[in-house]
């Protein structure tokens, strides 16, 4: 049963909100479709301050009609003088509808996401170009290529198994007459820096075949009012649009406890971002991971959005010496002394990133020597991810002391 079949109310103000057909659908796969009259429920209160809390209506319902509408026109032939039609599809055909003075220009850029903007402005930039420079791109990495624990290795199988064997589980299984959310899956990584979250998701593209594109927090954040929320939309457009794996780095900014006592405009911001961060994942049926470091900070309403949470931990010896094995490059010049056995007892509490800066620091130490000493040593790899974990500790405690003799560099 959809949600909306509940009294839908704003996650803001809280109020019941009011519906409205004036969304429109494009980017439907086909030229020749155009959707108006799309029922869109959005927040008065909202609306009069300039921010977009809307929703559609049954997204699910009608973009199965329309792929289905779409379909038809594809394999259907259309002979010697017979032009393809263009087909008008309004889903207001009574024209009975509560307007709203506000609530024109609404689009919804993509079957299986709706965009809806109620408070939008006529001329106001389409939401799929806000990201710029922000593109799919090809993964790079494999889940071969991933050194993790077992136990973490086979949480990502199963996972993404889901995603996999859609076709069975959706149709044969018939699972998509139950299945409330569609076809969407939400994967939440957590974990400590570096562990390989971000590697994951690469590989997980990979394995089904997808481009992937990669959202931070910090291209999702702007100085303006409001534009935090329409990035947010833009994010899950453009994953729908290209049918990309859309990868979240630093959900919890987005993904955090709303706040309850708002006492300034940035708190509100901070609320309405969050707000449409749940109504944008209600609404997509693709495939989306969030990364974060502090999944603590999570509001239960998206932990509950979830089909599973995947602990990405500190690598353990043995999985150490993988990591710094394969972040030696053959070009690089090696000393006979290096051992990688030592090295991954000596670098207890390093993650892969840490092992992997390491490398390019150790390299950079020999890069200053002359002659036949230019060669990276095991003094070298030791001295560097000794510097790197004791600035990281000395962050984490607090602690302006050198830590300098717990480590020898010999």
């Amino acid at each position: 049963m959809s949600l909306l079949r509940k009294t839908p109310t704003c996650p803001v103000h809280g109020c019941e909100l009011v519906l409205s057909h004036h969304g429109k659908k494009s980017n439907l796969g086909h030229y020749f479709v155009e959707v108006v009259g799309a029922p869109l429920l959005y927040c008065p209160q909202c609306l009069e301050k300039g921010q977009d809390t809307s929703v559609e209506v049954e997204p699910a319902a009608s973009n199965a009609f329309l792929k289905r509408l779409v379909q038809v026109l594809e394999t259907s032939e259309f002979p010697g003088l017979l032009n393809k039609p263009k087909i008008r599809v309004d889903f207001n055909p009574s024209k009975t509808t509560l307007e709203h003075p506000y609530a024109q220009g609404v689009t919804m850029n993509t079957v299986g996401t709706a965009q809806p903007g109620a408070a939008a402005p006529p001329a106001e930039e389409p939401e799929e170009t806000r990201l710029d420079g922000i593109e799919p791109v090809e993964p790079r990495h494999t889940l071969n290529q991933l050194i993790l624990d077992q136990d973490t290795l086979e949480r990502i199988r199963e996972a993404t198994n889901v995603l996999v064997s859609q076709d069975m589980i959706y149709v044969t299984w018939g699972l998509s007459s139950v299945a409330r959310t569609g076809r969407r899956v939400a994967l939440n990584f957590y974990g400590p820096p570096g562990t390989g979250k971000t590697l994951a998701a690469d590989a997980i593209a990979d394995l089904l075949a997808k481009k992937i594109l990669r959202i931070s927090y910090a291209e999702l954040e702007s100085k303006y009012v409001g534009e935090t929320p329409k990035n947010i939309k833009a994010a899950f457009a453009k994953a729908s649009e290209t049918g990309a794996l859309l990868f979240f780095d630093e959900a919890d900014s987005i993904l955090g406890k709303r706040l309850v006592n708002v006492s300034q405009s940035a708190d509100n911001s901070i609320n309405v971002a969050r707000s449409t961060t749940l109504i944008e994942l209600d609404n997509f049926d693709g495939a989306v991971i969030f990364a974060s470091n502090l999944v603590g900070n999570y509001d239960t309403a998206f932990l509950r959005r979830m089909l599973a949470h995947v602990e990405f931990r500190l690598p353990a010896t043995e999985q150490r010496e993988k990591i710094w094995r394969c972040h030696i490059p053959p070009q690089l010049p090696l000393s006979e002394d290096v051992d990688f056995e030592s090295l991954a007892l000596y670098s207890e509490g390093a993650a892969g990133g840490d092992i992997q800066n390491a490398v390019l620091l150790a390299a950079s130490y020999a890069s200053m020597r002359q002659g036949a000493e230019q060669v990276v040593m095991l003094a070298d790899l030791k001295r560097a991810i000794a510097f790197l974990l004791d600035g990281k500790r000395k962050i984490l405690e607090g602690d302006a002391g050198s830590d300098s003799d717990r480590f020898d560099w010999g």
